[in-house]
Parts: C-alpha cells; sequence; structure tokens
C-alpha cells in the first residue's frame, strides 16, 4: 500500500521525490479546471505529488474517470474492512470507509428515504426557508452588498437539512455549532473537533431513539423503517450513515450555491435569461454543478491490483484521484466545455455526485436546494452583481474540497 508519510513542511526533499509534480497547490483552488486541462490534455493519466507529500496518479478523462468510478479494484477501503464488533462514535466511519458488499448493505439503508420524490415533499418549507432568509439578507443589508455565504448559503443549506431531518426549532442552534466544526476544521482545535464528534454522536441516537418510538416522515425515520425491515447492520453504521447524510449535506451544498452564483456573476447573459424564464433553473443546475465543483476529485482510492488506463498502467497499491472536474470540462464527453451553456444536452452526464456504487445518495436534496436558492436569488433581486472583482475572491480547503471563503455580492431589487 502507498503509506508515505506526509513531508514536513521545509524539509528538504530527496531528489526523487523531486522529479513528481505538485500541480495541486494553493493556485489550483481558484483554477482548477485550467490546472487539470492542462493535464488532461498532455497526460491523461499522471503521477503527481500531493500537498501533503504523497505521490498519487490523477485520472483525468472522462471515459477513464467513468471506468474508475466502476472498477471495484479501485477501493476506498483499501482491501480493509471494519470490523462491526468495534463500538464507534457516529463518523469514526462512514460509508467512504467501505466497498462492495459491506457499502452495499449500509447504503441500501438510505435509498428509500432520499429519492426525488421523498425530498420534493419538503420542498414548500425548503422554499419558506430561503424566501425568510433572502428576506433579512436585504433587511441588514441596507443599501450596502450581501455576503452571500454567511448570509444565505450557509443558513440555508443546514435550515434544508433541519427540515428533512425533522430537528425541533429549539434544538437546530445546538446542531448548527458542530455540524460547522466538523465541516470546515480550519482554527479548530482537537478538543473542538472531538467535542463536536461527540455531539453529532449524542444527536444522532437521541433522534433514532426517539423516532423509533415516534416514526415520523423524515430521513431518520425512513431509515430505521428500512433497517427494521431489511437489517444487515449494527447500531453502530446506522448512526455513522445518518451523521454522515447530515454532514455531507451541508458544505458541500453550501460551497455548491456559492459557484453557482459566481458563474451566474460572471456570465451575466445567462443569469439574466434563468432570471426571465426561472422554469429553465432545474436544467440550468446540472450545468452548474458541471461548470465547478467542490470536490474536483472524488474521495481517494488504492489500486488493489494493476489497473490500466489507455497506455499506462497504475501499479497495486497507489492512491488514485479520479477527477471529477476534469472529466466535467472533458471536450470528448462536453461539446464547448469553456462555454456555460444552461440548455446542454450532455450537462447531466457530469460527475460531480460520482458514478455507480458510490454515486451521492443525498443528490435529489442538493438538486432540490440548488434550483430553491437560485431561484430565490434570481427571483429576489433584478439584477446581481459581484462586490469584488471576481478574480479577487478568496478559495480556501484543498484540493479534494474547494471552499469560497466569502462572496460579496450587490444585490439591485426587488424584480
Amino acid at each position: 500500500m502507498d503509506t508515505e508519510p506526509a513531508v514536513p513542511a521545509g524539509a528538504p526533499a530527496p531528489v526523487a521525490r523531486q522529479r513528481l509534480p505538485e500541480p495541486l497547490g494553493a493556485d489550483f483552488l481558484a483554477r482548477p479546471a485550467e490546472t487539470l486541462a492542462g493535464i488532461r490534455e498532455t497526460c491523461p493519466v499522471a503521477r503527481v505529488r500531493t500537498p501533503a507529500g504523497r505521490p498519487a496518479w490523477l485520472v483525468t478523462r472522462a471515459e477513464d474517470v467513468r471506468a474508475g468510478f466502476l472498477d471495484p479494484r479501485l477501493s476506498l477501503s483499501g482491501g480493509r474492512v471494519p470490523d462491526p464488533t468495534v463500538r464507534r462514535r457516529a463518523l469514526e466511519v462512514s460509508l467512504v470507509n467501505y466497498d462492495a458488499p459491506e457499502h452495499t448493505r449500509i447504503r441500501r439503508l438510505a435509498t428509500p428515504a432520499l429519492t426525488p420524490a421523498r425530498m420534493a415533499a419538503h420542498r414548500e418549507r425548503i422554499e419558506r426557508a430561503a424566501a425568510e432568509l433572502l428576506d433579512a439578507a436585504d433587511a441588514a443589508r441596507g443599501a450596502g452588498p450581501v455576503e452571500l455565504m454567511d448570509a444565505f448559503a450557509r443558513p440555508f443549506a443546514f435550515r434544508s437539512l433541519c427540515e428533512v431531518f425533522d430537528v425541533p426549532e429549539g434544538e437546530r442552534a445546538a446542531l448548527y455549532e458542530p455540524v460547522a466544526c466538523l465541516a470546515d476544521k480550519t482554527g479548530r482545535t482537537a478538543a473542538d473537533i472531538e467535542g463536536s464528534v461527540d455531539r453529532i454522536d449524542a444527536f444522532v441516537r437521541d433522534t433514532m431513539a426517539r423516532r423509533a418510538a415516534v416514526p415520523g416522515d423524515d430521513v431518520v425515520s425512513r431509515v430505521l423503517v428500512a433497517w427494521q425491515e431489511q437489517g444487515g447492520a449494527t447500531e453502530d453504521e446506522v448512526a455513522s450513515l445518518l451523521a454522515m447524510l447530515l454532514l455531507a449535506g451541508f458544505d458541500s451544498t453550501v460551497q455548491a450555491i456559492g459557484m453557482s452564483v459566481v458563474a451566474l456573476l460572471g456570465h451575466r447573459d445567462v443569469q439574466n435569461t434563468l432570471r426571465e424564464e426561472p422554469a429553465r433553473i432545474p436544467r440550468a443546475v446540472d450545468e452548474l454543478l458541471r461548470w465547478d465543483t467542490p470536490g474536483p476529485f472524488s474521495t481517494k482510492r488504492v489500486a488493489l491490483e494493476d489497473v490500466r488506463f489507455g497506455d499506462t498502467v497504475i501499479p497495486a497499491g497507489s492512491g488514485v484521484l479520479l477527477s471529477v472536474a476534469a472529466a466535467n470540462h472533458d471536450p470528448r464527453c462536453h461539446a464547448d466545455p469553456g462555454t456555460l451553456d444552461p440548455d446542454r444536452s450532455t450537462a447531466s452526464r457530469h460527475l460531480t455526485f460520482g458514478l455507480g456504487p458510490h454515486y451521492c445518495p443525498g443528490s435529489a436534496l442538493a438538486r432540490l436546494e440548488l434550483t430553491v436558492a437560485l431561484t430565490g436569488v434570481l427571483v429576489r433581486w433584478h439584477r446581481l452583481e459581484p462586490a469584488v472583482p471576481l478574480d479577487e475572491l478568496t478559495w480556501t480547503g484543498g484540493y479534494l474540497h474547494r471552499r469560497l471563503a466569502a462572496l460579496p455580492v450587490r444585490p439591485c431589487g426587488p424584480a
């Protein structure tokens, strides 16, 4: 297995290490598509060194990335199976630690709870949340700009999750703190993180106990019903599944909202078209998900045996990064990928939610949230402009999950 330790900052690197390119640093966060396009068109399966100092293989062409998602030889667990008899808190082991068949037996408990029809049942409450938050943002800004991430994207994504999990109003403020901490650990101490895991674990188990006694029409209740009917999982595994759905559905959606608005700020014609014809927004959401994504790569995989992509063989034991962002801009899959086209016929073939067994279980909720958020923003304000140049926005996070630190916008409206 690829167990090379991280290289300490400032430490001299051995000559062999200096031969690998390191394309995934700070500049990559702001312009991943540019970096990945060069790799995709010149060396589509490339060995690089990550910012942590570890070697990894980048797979960048859409056909290869799709094949990689479906190849069981590319393992998330590295061939290890978590011991179900070991007591674990929620989030200590999640779906990204499992391969089939273990992954399948746990994931299937969530599938009935997260269908598009189930999520659509929550639409009215999610729309109400968007309207209330935009009202508050308008009232607070006066004639000034709105910082869209803090004023809208974060509270909207969290309230949407609270609606589908049926979190009581009185418990939401206390839940937000640990969710926000685990979504972005920047500046957090080890004690902060451990305490947040404890609080999420306690929240999930308490909610499971309450829903078992009095079921509702929420995600937790439906997962518990599936567990009762199908079995095949421990209580710890169910708790971790629910905690993962809660946490994974937060920051990725926050960032997708921000990145979608950035795309529309940079394409005034598309922004105006969608404002004038909001019925086109649901279809445009897939194009915006193709255009930019918080996760340029899927979760790192390990090759359990030699795997060939084209003329390149990735040796067994190697770390592999399937480049979602590169595939989403591959001209072999999407004609003229550098054009933001809300009517693109191939947009739904984007890989932002993955593919195959590990396809994002919360994709229907994410699409609903993006549709509601963008509709609310565009209908509320008849013009939306960046309050700072788009090339001066600050990007944080890392190459596996980019974050837009802030998005100040200057709205004019209402429409």
